[in-house]
């Protein structure tokens, strides 16, 4: 808990955020169309530095919060992803790697498992023709209209089930891939949790490419409520159904050079320093505002993600 300590020796404590998304690299060799990360104001703004990660971490533990999820860009292309893996976990912190799959291999999981709680793998559609359309694919096959990226995904998930890493899938729904029947894919793959995105547009990051990819909420919503019966054999399986409006104020963000940012109104809205500079909680206090945490209680951001107090139930 964050406390202020008033005048008369009162305390007064506010509530932790418990997950933070860090967005650790801003590089990515996908071509998402729908990519909402791109960060082009950041693209020659350097890399954050292995000790300052390590900064950025502890300020993060220091304030309570009790997960960390790297996402990017691509993050697992960040020279020092995996000493800060391996550092978040020794701060008594839940891991997870949101990745397109193209470095994760026998080698990194030898090295890093034993760190990394979860992994959440990006598949959109059940073949790579769709794959391929969405631009969900390393770019040069893109660029080719092909991609491997399925094939690739299935593998993985394979590799990471025997390490004993939790899984997660994330499913961005468009109207490329809105009538697409994914039951297959998700038995196959097996996840612990399935998170299912309608499209989501950000100001700045995807305006060019979402007029195209947009539904409307009825229409995400039969996506997810056909899967749900689907699946309903496998309640193994959580599947959660994130729509535009419950996405939005709903995640704590950290940019690439440490800035804390929200996406309450369609668009980011960062804080002036970075927390680098000023600290976690006066960083995050610059745009807490933006933050809503009845929606973030609704789409259940705060599930049991400790491995070790479910035994690798979600």
């Amino acid at each position: 808990m964050f406390t202020k300590i008033h005048e008369n020796g009162e305390k007064e404590k506010k509530k932790t955020l418990k997950s933070v998304n860090w967005h650790c690299f801003k590089a990515c060799n996908y071509a998402c169309e729908f990519c909402y990360a791109r960060f082009a104001e950041l693209i020659t703004a350097p890399f954050m530095a292995e000790n300052e990660g390590y900064k950025l971490l502890d300020q993060l533990a220091d304030a309570g919060v009790e997960k960390v999820n790297f996402v990017g860009g691509e993050p697992m292309l960040h020279p020092h992803i995996e000493a800060w893996i391996i550092y978040a976990k020794k701060l008594d912190m839940v891991t997870s790697i949101v990745s397109n799959g193209t470095k994760i291999d026998e080698d990194f999981l030898d090295r890093i498992a034993s760190s990394l709680d979860w992994v959440g793998l990006s598949v959109d559609a059940s073949n790579d023709k769709l794959h391929a359309k969405l631009g969900r694919g390393l770019r040069r096959e893109i660029s080719k209209g092909i991609s491997s990226h399925l094939t690739r995904s299935l593998a993985i998930a394979k590799l990471l089930q025997n390490y004993d890493v939790g899984i997660k899938l994330n499913t961005v729904v468009t109207s490329l891939n809105c009538n697409d029947d994914m039951t297959s894919i998700v038995k196959q793959i097996n996840p612990d949790r399935w998170k299912i995105f309608q499209v989501l547009g950000i100001e700045g990051e995807n305006d060019d490419e979402i007029e195209k990819l947009s539904i409307d909420e009825s229409t995400f919503e039969a996506y997810v409520d056909y899967h749900k019966q689907q699946l309903q054999n496998l309640p193994e399986i959580t599947i959660i159904g994130e729509d535009n409006d419950v996405m939005l104020g709903s995640y704590a963000m950290i940019d690439p050079i440490g800035r804390v940012y929200t996406n309450k109104n369609g668009g980011y809205k960062y804080s002036e320093n970075t927390l680098l500079e000023i600290g976690f909680q006066e960083a995050w206090n610059q745009v807490s505002c933006g933050f809503d945490e009845n929606r973030f209680h609704q789409r259940n951001g705060d599930w049991e993600w400790n491995r070790e107090t479910i035994g690798g139930e979600a």
